[in-house]
């Protein structure tokens, strides 16, 4: 029972999403370098003959780019732990 004003009970909210969102912008060399990876391993998908392996991939790139999220993420998320 509640009796005004009343606040409903909610899980916390993760900033963690706007954070990395924000970060984003700082990182933009390694989302540009995943994005052109991407593009040529669609285009080498593309043009692959069926049942051709291709074994073209942007692993590096995809982890570059997540480690500069993480590195400008991780002083503004743990300034808001409590």
């Amino acid at each position: 029972s509640c009796r005004a004003p009343c606040v409903a009970m909610s899980d916390p909210i993760d900033p963690k999403d706007a954070i990395d969102e924000a970060c984003k912008g700082h990182c933009q060399k390694h989302l540009k370098e995943l994005e052109a990876c991407t593009g040529r391993v669609s285009t080498k998908l593309a043009a692959a003959k069926p049942g051709e392996e291709v074994s073209a991939h942007c692993t590096g790139q995809y982890f570059d780019f997540w480690h500069c999220i993480d590195h400008c993420a991780a002083p503004k998320l743990f300034s808001k732990l409590k």
